[in-house]
C-alpha cells in the first residue's frame, strides 16, 4: 500500500473500484487511509487530503504513544518496583533477584520478556485471589483468562469466565484486587445495582483508593504495548 505524506503525517493511499468519492478514515491502530476511486488521480485525491489536514492533525495528536521496557528501566509489576538489567551475552531467559529482573539475550525482546513475565505473575495471582473472593460469596469461576483490551479492566460473561486486561499487571496490588473484586461480584451480580456494589464492598476495601488510582494512572497502563 502506498503511503503519501500529509501535514508531516504519513497516510496510506489507496484506489478501490466501487467507490464513489474521496475519503479519509482513521482504524483503531490509529493508521489513517486515504482512499479514492479507481480512476482518481493520485493529485485529485492528494489535494483532497489537503483541504482536510486539520481533520489529520486533531487525529494524529490523539493517538497513543505507547511505552515500552528498556535497560535500566524501572517497572512496577504486581506493586512490586524491579530493575531492569539486560546483558545479551547471557541466554536469553528472564531471571529474578531481589527487586532485579535479569534479561537475557537480544536487546529488541527486553520488552515482550518483560511483558510475558508480568503476565505470568499476574494470572497466577489472580487465580488465586479470584477463587478465594468467589468463595466468601458462595460462588466460582469457571475459567480465568487474560486479554489484551483497551475499553475495559475486566469482564465476567454469564458461564462465569473471568477475563481481565493483561497490563493491570502493572498497577498496585491494592487496585487489581479492587478489580478481581469487581468481576467475581458479577458471578453474583450480573449488573450494577446496589447488591453489587455490597458484595464488592464485602470482597474489597478499597474501592474508592483504586478507582482514584485507575482514574490517574489508568491511561498511563493502557499505553504499555
Amino acid at each position: 500500500m502506498k503511503k503519501i505524506k500529509i501535514c508531516d503525517t504519513y497516510v496510506n493511499f489507496v484506489k478501490r473500484r466501487n467507490q464513489k468519492t474521496i475519503r479519509l478514515s482513521i482504524n483503531k491502530n490509529n493508521q489513517i487511509t486515504l482512499s479514492a476511486p479507481f480512476f482518481c488521480s493520485e493529485k485529485i485525491a492528494t489535494d483532497f487530503a489537503f483541504k482536510h489536514q486539520e481533520w489529520i492533525k486533531e487525529k494524529t495528536s490523539k493517538t497513543i504513544q505507547e511505552t515500552t521496557f528498556h535497560h535500566k528501566d524501572i517497572v512496577s509489576i504486581l506493586g512490586t518496583n524491579y530493575e531492569i538489567i539486560h546483558n545479551p551475552n547471557t541466554p536469553g531467559y528472564t531471571t529474578v533477584k531481589g527487586d532485579t529482573l535479569f534479561i537475557g539475550g537480544e536487546e529488541q525482546f527486553i520488552h515482550r520478556k518483560i511483558s510475558t513475565f508480568a503476565k505470568k505473575e499476574l494470572l497466577k495471582y489472580i487465580q488465586k485471589k479470584a477463587f478465594e473472593m468467589a468463595k466468601v460469596i458462595g460462588k466460582k469461576p469457571l475459567k480465568i483468562s487474560l486479554k489484551n483490551t483497551t475499553s475495559r479492566w475486566g469482564s465476567c460473561s454469564s458461564k462465569g469466565n473471568l477475563n481481565f486486561c493483561w497490563k493491570i499487571g502493572f498497577a498496585p496490588l491494592y487496585v487489581i484486587d479492587y478489580l478481581v473484586a469487581h468481576e467475581v461480584s458479577h458471578l453474583k451480580e450480573m449488573n450494577h445495582g446496589p447488591k453489587f456494589w455490597q458484595t464488592v464492598a464485602l470482597l474489597n476495601i478499597q474501592q474508592a483508593k483504586a478507582e482514584i488510582w485507575l482514574r490517574k494512572n489508568g491511561k498511563n497502563i493502557i499505553q504499555i504495548k
